[in-house]
C-alpha cells in the first residue's frame, strides 16, 4: 500500500459520513507519480487521531484540518491536526463560515416573520451577517415583491430575489456566493434550498421534495451538512431544513442582534445602562417597529423561560 511520506497536507472538512470525514485537498498537493488524476480537487475518506479525543476537540463540516497516512490507491487519510476556527454556526453546525443565506419563501409555504426572524438570529449570533434569498417569487406579483423587499430593508438586511423556475436572480445569487469563501444555504424545509443548489450547481441532482398541502410547510430532504464547490474557490453548504431554531442569548444582549434596534441604539443611548428596552423611562427603542411584538415576546420567554410558547 503506498502511502503520503511528505508532510501532512491541509484540507477542508467537506461532510461527515457515519463514523468518517470526507476532507477535501487540492490535487496539486495530493499528486502522486503512480497515479494520474483529472481532477483540481481530491477527496478523501478520513478517521482521526486519537488524541484529538483526547483533547476533547470536536470536528465539523468547514474546520480546516492536516490529513497524514494518506492510502493514495483508496484515497483514504487520518486528520491529525484540526486549525482553529474563525467563525461557527452552531445549527447548522459549520465552521469557518463566511456568508449565511437564508432561503425564505414568499408563498408556499408564506412568508413568516417569526420564522424568518429566528434564521435571522442564529446568524447574527455567530456575528455573521446573513443574506436573505427570497425564493419562489413567481408565485407572487410584482407589487407584492417589493413590499417584501422594501419591508427586509426595514429590518436592515438585503435580500436576492431569486425563482428556480424562471432563473430570476440565480445568477445575482452565484456571483454573490463566489464572492466569499464558505456559504451556508439556511432556512426553513421547504423553501428551496435543495432546489437551489441543484439549479446552481446542476451535476450534483440532490432529492427534493414537494410541500404537504395539509401542512403547508416542506418535508426534510437534505438530512446532512455537505459543501460543494462553486467556483474560483468558493464553497457552498446545503443544511438540514427545520423550522423553529431556538434562540440561545442573554436579555441584555438581545435587542443587539437586530439591526433596526441597533442603528437607534448607535445614535442616541437609553436613559439606564441596563434597559432592556419594555417600558423603562427613556428608552430609545422605537416600540412601533415591526419586528418589536416578537422581540419582547422572546424576551419575556428569556427572564421567565417557564412561561408558555405563543404562536405568532
Amino acid at each position: 500500500m503506498k502511502k503520503n511520506k511528505s508532510k501532512n497536507l491541509k484540507g477542508i472538512v467537506v461532510a461527515l459520513k457515519a463514523n468518517f470525514l470526507i476532507v477535501e485537498i487540492d490535487y496539486k498537493d495530493f499528486k502522486d507519480e503512480s497515479f494520474d488524476y483529472f481532477y483540481e480537487k481530491i477527496r478523501l475518506l478520513c478517521t482521526r487521531r486519537s488524541k484529538l479525543d483526547y483533547q476533547g476537540l470536536f470536528i465539523d463540516v468547514g474546520d480546516i484540518v492536516l490529513v497524514e497516512s494518506i492510502d493514495y490507491k483508496n484515497k483514504r487519510a487520518v486528520i491529525s491536526e484540526v486549525e482553529q476556527r474563525k467563525s461557527f454556526l452552531k445549527r447548522p453546525a459549520v465552521a469557518n463560515v463566511t456568508l449565511v443565506a437564508i432561503c425564505i419563501s414568499v408563498d408556499e409555504p408564506l412568508f413568516d416573520i417569526e420564522q424568518a426572524s429566528r434564521f435571522l438570529l442564529t446568524a447574527e449570533c455567530a456575528n455573521i451577517k446573513p443574506l436573505i434569498v427570497l425564493t419562489k417569487i413567481d408565485l407572487i406579483t410584482k407589487n407584492d415583491l417589493m413590499l417584501f423587499i422594501n419591508k427586509l430593508k426595514s429590518w436592515g438586511y438585503d435580500c436576492i430575489p431569486v425563482s428556480i423556475h424562471t432563473s430570476q436572480g440565480i445568477d445575482s445569487l452565484i456571483e454573490r456566493f463566489r464572492k466569499t469563501k464558505l456559504a451556508v444555504l439556511a432556512g426553513p424545509s421547504g423553501a428551496g434550498k435543495t432546489s437551489l443548489i441543484n439549479q446552481i450547481i446542476p451535476n450534483v441532482s440532490l432529492p427534493t421534495s414537494s410541500v404537504s398541502k395539509k401542512l403547508k410547510r416542506g418535508t426534510h430532504t437534505t438530512r446532512h451538512v455537505e459543501l460543494f464547490s462553486i467556483g474560483n474557490g468558493s464553497l457552498l453548504a446545503d443544511t438540514p431544513g427545520f423550522n423553529r431554531p431556538e434562540i440561545v442569548c442573554e436579555p441584555s444582549d438581545f435587542a443587539y442582534l437586530f439591526p433596526e434596534f441597533r442603528t437607534q441604539l448607535s445614535k442616541s443611548k437609553c436613559k439606564f445602562r441596563n434597559c432592556l428596552h419594555r417600558d423603562e423611562p427613556g428608552c430609545v427603542v422605537n416600540k412601533d417597529l415591526e419586528r418589536y411584538p416578537f422581540y419582547r415576546e422572546n424576551l419575556e420567554k428569556m427572564i421567565n423561560p417557564h412561561l408558555p410558547y405563543q404562536a405568532g
